[in-house]
C-alpha cells in the first residue's frame, strides 16, 4: 500500500528545483489562480470565506477537495456552494442564481482502504451555506470586497424542504422561504447559532 504524502501549507516562496532559472510557487499561483471569479476558484474562495468567518486564520487547515463536505466546525459538517450574477466571460444578461450539487454520492474513495457501494446521492452536511457574489456591475466587481457578497445559511432539513429533496435550489425559492440574507460579518454568528 502507498500512503499519501502529508501536505503542509506553502508560503509561496518555495522555488522550483532543477529548472535552470528561478520561479516560485507564488509565480504559479499568480499564473493559475488570479481570476478568483472563475467558476472553479469562486467556490474554493467561498469555502475559505466560511472558514474565515468561523475560525482564526492560524486554525484553518488545508482544504480537502475529496471530502464529503467543505468545512468542519465544532463537530458540524458544512457544505458551501457559490453563485454569481457575473461570470468571468462575456454575458448578454446576468446569470440566474441557482446553487447545484447539493446532494452527492460519497466521493472519498480509494482502493487501498475500501470500495464505495453508495448508489443514491444524499445530503452529506448538517449545514449548507449558499454564497452569492451579488454585485451586478462588471466594471466595479471586486470579489475581495465582502460587501459584494451575501450568504444564506440553512440546515439540512430546511434545504431538503425548500428544494423538494432536490440537488439544486434557486435564489427565488430561498427568498420565498424567508431565509435571511446575511453579510459576511453576520455569517459566523449565524452558523454558530445552529
Amino acid at each position: 500500500m502507498y500512503k499519501a504524502k502529508p501536505v503542509t501549507k506553502l508560503s509561496g516562496q518555495e522555488v522550483f528545483k532543477n529548472a535552470g532559472k528561478d520561479f516560485s510557487v507564488l509565480d504559479f499561483w499568480q499564473y493559475g489562480f488570479s481570476n478568483l471569479n472563475s467558476n472553479v476558484l469562486r467556490g474554493v474562495l467561498a469555502e475559505f470565506l466560511v472558514e474565515q468567518a468561523l475560525k482564526d486564520t492560524d486554525d484553518i487547515l488545508l482544504r480537502n477537495p475529496w471530502g464529503d463536505f467543505d468545512v468542519e466546525y465544532k463537530g458540524k459538517k458544512i457544505e458551501v456552494k457559490s453563485c454569481s450574477y457575473l461570470q468571468d466571460w462575456d454575458q448578454n444578461k446576468l446569470s440566474t442564481v441557482k446553487w447545484s450539487g447539493l446532494k452527492a454520492k460519497g466521493i472519498y474513495w480509494n482502493d487501498a482502504v475500501a470500495t464505495s457501494d453508495e448508489k443514491e446521492a444524499s445530503y452529506k452536511a448538517d449545514i449548507y451555506v449558499l454564497a452569492l457574489l451579488h454585485h451586478k456591475e462588471a466594471e466595479t466587481l471586486d470579489i475581495l470586497d465582502l460587501d459584494q457578497w451575501s450568504f444564506y445559511v440553512l440546515t439540512k432539513d430546511q434545504l431538503q424542504d425548500i428544494s423538494n429533496d432536490g440537488s439544486s435550489v434557486s435564489l427565488v425559492k430561498v427568498e420565498k422561504h424567508n431565509i435571511p440574507k446575511l453579510s459576511f460579518k453576520d455569517l459566523g454568528p449565524n452558523i454558530r447559532e445552529l
